[in-house]
């Protein structure tokens, strides 16, 4: 059985090294410095993040600091800081002195004077500011949305999966390391406007003076760049509390205030969707951090306890059915997909973006799970195989690593329909279920390899 196991992942992922051959000589050093961990990024450990922010809706722009803690494992003078243009890294502060800056392109060397001593916790604080890049077809080609409400209000939201976090704060943009304990996210804007970020809200500062507020949002567990988040608008909150796996689980929606009404009836799919999910992935990972709804101006995405929402409030994607089906019109397709995300991207994080079928093949999975908890086998096994319709086999789904390239948009039907039939292969669907789970409880909130999910199931599927 292992061995057929092994031949249905390498069935699907053969030949990514001569796409990554044909790529090669379009590749450039930024691509190399962005996707690579560099020897100014492997001597340090980063511990945390504390990233305060000031948000200009007016003028479109961001200015404040990012302090990091983290830990030297191997004493060197000379560490990468990413940020992209038109944001400007302005100084580095560590000890109170300012350190030299050498600038190449979104790469930023900080160089220092002495050589830190090993083992030791430092801190550096990076200053910047600037207009960050328009997000374009968010969240697919992102960056920060400027968009406004129907009552005429500002309506912001950040969105980078793969453009990266380093487009709107400075940080050490590549996946294979995360704060271990976690970040502050301090975000101040107008006082008639509220920001939604990840975590939870632990105080609200208030300058009259100013005219704004700021938000303070504390989140306790590792989070991925590209899943720290802002919000900004004319928020409502309203919630529900979950009886999960691990106990009580906040759960809290943040909508429009015209939307509220219709928003307390769509958002029942989310109770639904953590029944399900934690029935096949087990518990929801952040129970620390709790679990966010937050609607946004674009279609929605992933962040970390702070999922994005904007279908709509209608099922299916954006009313369609991708599955053709019928039973993707039953649920709210950004719910379901984005939230299981929290097991698989969020939880289980790959190192590089070349395997970034690991994110979008396991969560495009979890949509027919969702299906067969709520309304049978038949039901979940109808939509996954309904999917297939949206396969192209247009190149692999393994990008090319080391220079931050994912592979084909075939991660999504094809990864979910390999999963499928790696399912019929172990014929036994404890066990299947048993494997799910054992993957979120043995790489919990860990960076993993295709390599190493490979590994995993082809054993499991033998020993359990």
């Amino acid at each position: 059985m292992k061995n057929r196991i092994v031949f249905l992942f390498v069935t699907v992922f053969l030949a990514h090294q001569i796409a990554a051959q044909r790529g090669a000589q379009q590749l450039t050093r930024q691509d190399t410095l962005r996707g690579s961990i560099t020897p100014e990024r492997a001597w340090w450990d980063l511990k945390y993040y504390h990233l305060d922010i000031e948000v200009n809706p007016s003028e479109q722009t961001i200015v404040g600091t990012n302090t990091v803690r983290y830990q030297v494992l191997d004493a060197q003078k000379r560490m990468q800081i990413d940020l992209q243009a038109p944001m400007q890294l302005v100084k580095a502060i560590q000890g109170g002195k300012a350190l030299k800056i050498e600038h190449e392109g979104n790469a930023h060397f900080i160089e220092f004077s002495e050589l830190p001593k090993k083992g030791s916790i430092q801190e550096i604080i990076l200053h910047f500011e600037g207009k960050p890049r328009v997000a374009a077809r968010p969240p697919w080609d992102g960056g920060i949305t400027w968009n406004k409400d129907e009552n005429g209000l500002p309506f912001i939201a950040s969105s980078c999966q793969g453009l990266g976090a380093s487009v709107w704060w400075p940080c050490k943009d590549h996946m294979y390391d995360e704060p271990d304990e976690g970040m502050m996210i301090s975000v101040e804007v107008p006082e008639n406007l509220m920001d939604v970020s990840n975590g939870r809200l632990v105080k609200v500062d208030e300058d009259k003076a100013k005219k704004t507020k700021t938000y303070h949002w504390k989140v306790i567990n590792p989070i991925n760049n590209y899943g720290v988040n802002i919000n900004i608008g004319d928020y409502v909150h309203f919630g529900d509390k979950y009886d999960g796996e691990k106990g009580k689980l906040d759960m809290d929606y943040y909508v429009l205030r015209y939307n509220l009404e219709k928003a307390k009836e769509h958002f029942k799919d989310a109770i639904r969707t953590m029944q399900a999910f934690e029935h096949w992935f087990g518990p929801y990972p952040f129970y620390e951090d709790s679990y966010k709804l937050v609607e946004t101006p674009y279609l929605g995405m992933e962040h970390q306890s702070s999922v994005t929402y904007g279908n709509g409030y209608q099922n299916g994607y954006l009313g369609r059915d991708g599955s053709s089906s019928g039973w993707g019109l039953k649920f709210d397709f950004i719910i379901i997909h984005e939230s299981g995300h929290e097991w698989f991207a969020n939880n289980i994080t790959y190192k590089d973006m070349a395997d970034m079928w690991i994110h979008e093949g396991f969560t495009n999975y979890s949509e027919n799970l969702y299906v067969e908890y709520h309304w049978g086998k038949e039901a979940g096994s109808a939509y996954v195989r309904g999917t297939r319709a949206g396969i192209r086999n247009d190149r692999p789904i393994i990008g090319i690593y080391d220079v931050n390239r994912s592979g084909s948009g075939d991660m999504y039907p094809k990864g979910g329909n390999m999963l499928h039939t790696i399912r019929q292969v172990v014929n036994d669907d404890e066990k299947w279920r048993s494997i799910l789970r054992g993957l979120n409880k043995d790489f919990y909130h860990q960076t993993v390899t295709t390599q190493q999910i490979e590994q995993y199931m082809s054993e499991k599927a033998v020993r359990i």
